[in-house]
């Protein structure tokens, strides 16, 4: 037992070191583990599920810091890039972290009747999917004040989106272009303005227990809805999910974000134990480490309260040291630096093509940014080629 929480406690470890180091995913790290490993599998388990569940928590921390995310954290570079020029990036990170301490809550609670249910949804889910991402694109369209340009931003985001992913590998494809749309953009516009970066304040302020437990409940929703579909990911169901039910607050969408981040990580583990199947990273990584049985499923409960409750009082200590010490540096020296390190990422990591790609995606969110429209309409870009998959075209 004192073997296994040491594995686990090495596992929070390293979530904390890939979820703040952009480009450093957690799905590489876990497979290395398995190859390196194999001959204990239960302790690997153990490490892979704390190192994924507490990375779901830290990879908040570039996105919202510095508008650097990766592919599960993108969208809460816009809405917690303007708590950060706010003074208030320690709310935002702790709005983040609440959603994942009250999803994953909820989660390990729904998980019996989630079970149950599974095999009953999973054949009738897949047929509504297209449909729902079709209205949604449009009610994106008629509900903005600025519909034709609001449907030059989709049309020319989906069209990329299909183009690239069509050439290019899913994975160097979908960085590329999220990098462009949601890094480049949002860095160039902060040097273009150049914008004093407030004290941060390292206050809570009010947050509404309304937001945390709406945002929280929609992120155990979409995370049973992604957790069961493929090429459904926790991005495009909370973008779905917003405009489904309508407007909601920044701090309510944060919580939602972070909320979906964890809860999209434990679904998917009961998904593979239930069916079999692997809708993530790290439940492919288990499953090709070892036979997932019943008994599993405590294991990955028990790891995962774990890392959540180490996650968010570790994320409480760190935030606050990163943040008091961000005055001590020009922010436009930071955008410069991670302008920098984003290129040399691209280059050696997708290529050169791939930073044309993330170019494009710049002008294209660029465009968005300077006339007035909301620049979650570019995820018209994943959007659109999973509506294509589901009408298998």
């Amino acid at each position: 037992m004192i073997e296994l929480l040491l594995f686990v406690l090495l596992g929070c470890f390293l979530g904390i070191v890939s979820g703040l180091t952009p480009g450093l995913h957690v799905n590489t790290l876990a497979f290395i583990f398995v190859l390196s490993f194999a001959n204990v599998p239960e302790n690997i388990v153990a490490l892979i599920v704390a190192m994924a569940v507490t990375h779901s928590f830290f990879d908040f921390v570039p996105s919202i810091v510095l508008g650097a995310p990766d592919e599960e954290s993108y969208l809460s570079v816009l809405p917690g890039h303007r708590y950060l020029l706010k003074g208030q990036a320690y709310k935002a990170l702790m709005l983040t972290a609440i959603g994942g301490l009250f999803g994953a809550s909820f989660v390990l609670l729904v998980s019996p009747l989630f079970l149950l249910l599974l095999k009953g949804i999973q054949g009738l889910l897949p047929s509504l999917i297209p449909w729902l991402l079709s209205a949604a694109l449009l009610i994106v369209v008629l509900s903005s004040k600025q519909k034709r340009k609001t449907a030059i931003v989709v049309l020319l985001s989906a069209s990329l989106g299909v183009l690239v992913l069509k050439n290019l590998s899913m994975q160097h494809g979908i960085m590329a272009i999220i990098i462009g749309l949601f890094s480049f953009s949002t860095i160039m516009l902060s040097l273009m303005k150049r914008p004093k970066l407030k004290k941060q304040l390292i206050d809570l302020g009010e947050i509404k227990t309304e937001d945390s437990i709406k945002g929280s409940i929609l992120a155990v929703l979409g995370s049973a809805i992604s957790a069961v579909l493929p090429s459904m990911g926790p991005n495009q169901i909370a973008f779905l999910l917003r405009k489904i039910f309508g407007r909601m607050s920044s701090d309510c969408y944060l919580v939602l974000l972070g909320g979906m981040n964890t809860c999209n990580l434990i679904f998917s583990l009961f998904v593979l134990q239930a069916i079999g199947k692997t809708r993530t990273g790290i439940a492919l990584a288990i499953k090709t480490l070892t036979e997932v049985t019943p008994n599993m499923l405590i294991l990955f409960a028990g790891t995962a309260l774990v890392a959540v409750a180490f996650s968010v009082i570790s994320l409480q200590s760190l935030g606050k040291i990163i943040l008091r010490n961000m005055p001590k540096v020009s922010y436009s020296k930071i955008n410069a630096a991670i302008f920098a390190a984003l290129i040399i990422f691209l280059l050696f990591a997708c290529g050169p093509l791939a930073l044309f790609v993330s170019a494009i995606a710049c002008s294209i969110s660029l465009y968005a940014a300077l006339n007035n429209v909301a620049r979650s309409s570019c995820m018209a870009f994943l959007i659109v080629p999973t509506i294509l998959i589901y009408l298998g075209l």
